[in-house]
C-alpha cells in the first residue's frame, strides 16, 4: 500500500490499521471527504462514514498543501482479525482447556 493516496498521507501506523482491517484507502478518501459526521478538535478531527454497511472510523489531523495527515482507521461494532501466527500459538492451550472441560465432565458423570 502507498504511503500517499489522492490528498491523504497515511503514518505507519493506520497503514497497518487498513491492512489488518480490510480497509481500502479509497474508503478513508471517501470518509474524508465526504463524511456523516465530523468532530474537530485543537489537533486533529474524526471522521464518520457508512460505506457498504461498514462504519468507518477516521482519525486525522490537517498538514501542508490541503492534505490529511491519517493517524488511525477502524470499523465501529468489528472486531480486529486476529493473525495467523496467534492462533497458531494458543491452538495448544485451546485444545488443552477443551480436553480439561470434557475430562472434568466425564469424571463428575462418573461419580453421580
Amino acid at each position: 500500500m502507498n504511503r500517499t493516496y489522492k490528498n491523504l498521507v497515511f503514518t505507519k501506523h493506520a497503514l497497518n490499521r487498513l491492512d489488518f482491517r480490510a480497509i481500502t484507502q479509497d474508503a478513508i478518501y471517501q470518509t474524508v471527504s465526504n463524511p456523516d459526521k465530523s468532530f474537530a478538535n485543537q489537533s486533529h478531527t474524526k471522521f464518520i462514514r457508512t460505506i457498504n454497511d461498514r462504519l468507518i472510523h477516521v482519525v486525522a489531523k490537517p498538514i501542508k498543501n490541503r492534505q490529511w495527515l491519517i493517524i488511525s482507521v477502524w470499523v465501529r461494532g468489528e472486531e480486529d482479525r486476529v493473525p495467523l501466527i496467534w492462533k497458531l500459538l494458543t491452538l495448544p492451550f485451546k485444545l488443552t482447556q477443551v480436553l480439561y472441560k470434557s475430562t472434568c465432565k466425564l469424571f463428575s458423570e462418573l461419580l453421580k
